[in-house]
């Protein structure tokens, strides 16, 4: 009789992964960064700025909307003057007057906000970019768009390429920003984000707000700073009844985290930033009058930055930037 020989059973286990889709949204391609196991997802429109308009993340009490730029192309369409979760450079906010001396030449560009008479959050917020590269893995997705600029617009005439890194994992949404300067002369850059934040059912009047800020500026009638006053909001404050558009700077450290708290829920969004020595050490609270939702905004420079020199981004010939900040719900 022969021996029987007993061999161990291999179970497979066949583990998800994150997933990169691609679908329509009205006229736009849209890519969706997705986690199948927990539904969180990222929905980005590449030809339309890049802009995030959805972005769902997951606590213990379930998913959150908390970036929404509209259920429909028309609803999102009719918001885009608002820049909603547009990625604002080669500056961010306002240039005064659309006017700017560098390296000892003046430059005029175009004047696109019309009421104050200044050029506002750069020209690549509705410009096409194009996806440069895709990753899925077990553990994150990852998209990441390309805009190459070779110096056509006018007043800006600084040739570059833009990186904008998205990647989904366990811990959110973290965008990587990437400039590198593709001219023969320095580069002079600001950088922001411009994301709504909303929670469903909830107005601002619901929500407080923390963040480690050391001063406030100033603005005048065309809403640039002309001065800038110490304010500390590490404890938070309520913004029950609250109308903000203002520029804070922030402690320089390696993280800074601006936490959006609802007083009804147990909900908190978290905007981080790297925030050390010419990184993302400004922050933008604003909250647009329909009251549902707030603006945080993570900024390289203050406004007019262009002008007043203050933490501009200066890159050489052949040189390139990175700077990150992300999102994460707890």
């Amino acid at each position: 009789m022969k021996d029987i020989i007993h061999r161990p059973c291999l179970l497979t286990i066949s583990k998800t992964l994150m997933k990169i889709t691609q679908s329509t949204f009205g006229l736009f391609n849209e890519y969706v960064l997705q986690n199948p196991s927990t539904k969180e997802a990222v929905h980005i429109l590449p030809e339309l700025g890049g802009i995030i308009h959805q972005l769902v993340l997951k606590t213990e009490t379930g998913l959150h909307k908390i970036i929404n730029c509209g259920n429909t192309p028309e609803e999102l369409l009719s918001s885009l003057l608002s820049y909603p979760s547009t990625h604002l450079f080669p500056w961010g906010n306002r240039v005064k007057s659309g006017q700017y001396e560098f390296e000892g030449t003046s430059y005029q560009l175009p004047l696109n906000e019309v009421g104050l008479q200044n050029a506002l959050h750069g020209f690549v917020y509705t410009s096409p970019f194009k996806v440069y590269e895709t990753t899925e893995s077990e553990t994150e997705a990852v998209l990441t768009l390309e805009y190459l600029y070779k110096g056509g617009y006018v007043g800006y005439p600084f040739p570059f390429q833009l990186l904008i890194k998205h990647t989904l994992n366990a811990k959110g949404l973290t965008l990587s920003y990437t400039i590198n300067n593709i001219g023969s002369g320095n580069l002079p850059v600001s950088l922001g984000w411009h994301p709504y934040f909303s929670i469903e059912g909830e107005t601002k009047n619901d929500w407080t707000v923390s963040f480690p800020s050391t001063h406030q500026y100033l603005l005048d009638h065309q809403m640039c700073p002309v001065d800038r006053t110490p304010k500390h909001y590490a404890e938070g404050f309520n913004l029950d009844g609250q109308i903000l558009d203002v520029v804070f700077a922030v402690e320089k450290q390696e993280i800074v985290e601006v936490i959006l708290k609802s007083n009804k829920q147990d909900l908190s969004i978290k905007v981080w930033q790297q925030a050390g020595e010419q990184q993302f050490n400004y922050s933008v609270v604003y909250t647009p009058p329909t009251g549902d939702r707030i603006a945080i905004e993570p900024m390289t420079a203050p406004t007019n930055a262009l002008n007043s020199k203050e933490n501009l981004l200066v890159i050489s010939a052949g040189e390139s930037y990175t700077v990150e900040c992300g999102v994460t719900v707890f």
